[in-house]
C-alpha cells in the first residue's frame, strides 16, 4: 500500500512540475505602452535608461527574439523569445540581503507579437510592448509619475507643457468612453470606447527612441443625475519631443521682386511635413490661416503695402502639437524702383512718360492701356507746339519785310 502512495506522490509532483508558473504581476505603474511594427534589428529606446533589441523575426509566424539591454549592457536572463500566446518576458530578481527573507521579483518587461506583417528579406512584425517601473531605477526625467486623478465628462485636466486630458460619450451600459488628448488646443490623440483596465498611451518615435509621452490607466466611471466622472490611475508624463516642420519662406511683388509703395506682395511657404495648421502673421496682423495642411509649397497675397519695412512670421503646429515658427521680414521702396532722386518737375516731358510707362508696365495691361493714350497726347502736343511756332515765324516775317 505504501508503495502505491509513493507512486502517486510521485505523479503529483511531476504534474506540479510540469505545470508552468502563473505570470509574475507587473510592477506598477506602467510607464510605457505601445503597438509597433518593427523589422530585424530594430533598437528602441525606452524609459529608464533601458533598450530593447529585435535580434530576429521568424518568417512564418512573427515571433520574436528580443534582448534587453541598461545603458547598453544585456541585464541577466534579458535574452529570448515572445510568441503571442507566449510573450516574452523580463522578471528582475533583487536578492534578500537576509537568508531568512525571500528573494523580491519585479516583472520589468513584457513583450507580445501580434501580427506577422510582411515575409521575407524585409520581415517586419507588429508587438505590444508593456514596461514596468524598475524600483531600482529612479523616475526624475518624468514631470508625472503614478499619480490618480479623475475629471467631469465635458471638462479638461490640465496636464504638463500644453496637455489637457478630457473625457466624453460616456456609454455607462456599455461601459465605454471616449478619451481625447490635446496639446496647445490641437488633438494629438482620441481613443473611442475605452473599457475600465485599457490603457490610454501617447507616445512617439523619435530617431529610434519610442518615447511615452502620457500615460493612464482608465479605472472607472461613475454617474449620477449631476456628475458623469472618469477615474485615471498610474498617471504619468514624460517631457515631450518636439517635432519641428522646416518652413522656407519666400516673398515678391505680383511683376516682380521689387516691391513698390501701394502694391501687393506674394507670401510663399514650403512645408516638410504635414501639419495640423500653419498661420501666417504679417505685421502681426494674421492674413492667412489654414488648417490640415499637407507637405508642399503654398501661397497667400497681402493687401496693399505701404512704403517701409514689414514683418512676416508662419507658425505651424504640427500633427503631433508642438508649435515652431519662421520669422522674416521684406522692404517696400517707393513708387520709382530705378532709385532715381529727382523731383518729376526738373524731368523732361519724355522722360517722365518713359517713367510711367516703366510704371505701367509693372501695375498690368490695364494702366499700360493709359499709358499709351498718354504718350498719344503727348506727341500731339508737340505737333500743335510746332505749328504754333511756324505760324508765329511766318508772321514775324511776314511783318517785317
Amino acid at each position: 500500500m505504501k508503495y502505491i502512495y509513493f507512486v502517486l506522490l510521485a505523479i503529483f509532483v511531476m504534474l506540479f512540475a510540469a505545470t508552468p508558473a502563473a505570470s509574475l504581476d507587473p510592477s506598477e505603474p506602467i510607464i510605457h505602452y505601445s503597438d509597433s511594427v518593427v523589422e530585424r534589428d530594430t533598437k528602441l529606446s525606452l524609459a529608464q535608461g533601458y533598450t530593447l533589441e529585435i535580434v530576429d523575426i521568424n518568417e512564418d509566424n512573427g515571433d520574436v527574439w528580443v534582448e534587453i539591454r541598461h545603458n547598453g549592457k544585456l541585464v541577466e536572463d534579458g535574452e529570448g523569445s515572445g510568441k503571442e500566446n507566449d510573450p516574452f518576458e523580463y522578471i528582475l530578481t533583487i536578492e534578500a540581503e537576509d537568508d531568512d527573507d525571500e528573494d523580491e521579483e519585479y516583472l520589468i518587461f513584457r513583450v507580445t507579437p501580434k501580427e506577422l506583417v510582411t515575409s521575407g528579406t524585409d520581415t517586419a512584425t507588429k508587438i505590444r510592448i508593456e514596461q514596468f517601473r524598475d524600483p531600482t531605477r529612479d523616475t526624475k526625467d518624468f514631470l508625472i509619475y503614478d499619480r490618480s486623478d479623475s475629471v467631469n465628462i465635458g471638462d479638461e485636466m490640465e496636464l504638463e507643457e500644453g496637455y489637457t486630458l478630457s473625457a466624453s460619450d460616456l456609454d455607462v451600459d456599455e461601459e465605454t468612453i471616449t478619451v481625447t488628448l490635446k496639446k496647445n488646443e490641437h488633438v494629438v490623440k482620441e481613443v473611442k470606447e475605452m473599457e475600465p483596465g485599457d490603457v490610454f498611451s501617447y507616445y512617439k518615435n523619435v530617431d529610434g527612441e519610442v518615447r511615452t509621452i502620457f500615460i493612464a490607466n482608465v479605472y472607472d466611471f461613475f454617474e449620477s443625475s449631476e456628475t458623469h466622472i472618469l477615474f485615471l490611475k498610474e498617471i504619468s508624463q514624460r517631457e515631450d519631443v518636439n517635432i519641428e516642420s522646416t518652413v522656407e519662406i519666400s516673398i515678391q511683388g505680383l511683376s516682380g521682386n521689387v516691391i513698390k509703395d501701394g502694391e501687393k506682395a506674394i507670401i510663399a511657404y514650403e512645408l516638410d511635413k504635414d501639419a495640423s495648421k500653419v498661420t501666417i502673421s504679417l505685421d502681426d496682423d494674421i492674413i492667412d490661416a489654414r488648417n490640415d495642411v499637407d507637405a508642399g509649397t503654398y501661397q497667400t497675397l497681402t493687401d496693399e503695402l505701404d512704403r517701409g519695412t514689414h514683418d512676416v512670421i508662419i507658425e505651424t503646429v504640427s500633427t503631433d502639437g508642438s508649435v515652431s515658427s519662421k520669422e522674416t521680414s521684406f522692404t517696400v521702396d517707393g513708387a520709382s524702383s530705378t532709385g532715381d532722386t529727382a523731383s518729376e518737375d526738373n524731368m523732361s516731358v519724355q522722360d517722365q512718360v518713359e517713367d510711367i510707362i516703366k510704371d505701367g508696365e509693372n501695375a498690368g495691361s490695364e494702366v499700360s492701356d493709359s499709358v499709351e493714350d498718354i504718350t498719344k497726347s503727348t506727341a500731339f502736343t508737340y505737333i500743335v507746339v510746332a505749328a504754333l511756332l511756324a505760324l508765329t515765324a511766318f508772321f514775324f516775317k511776314r511783318e517785317f519785310s
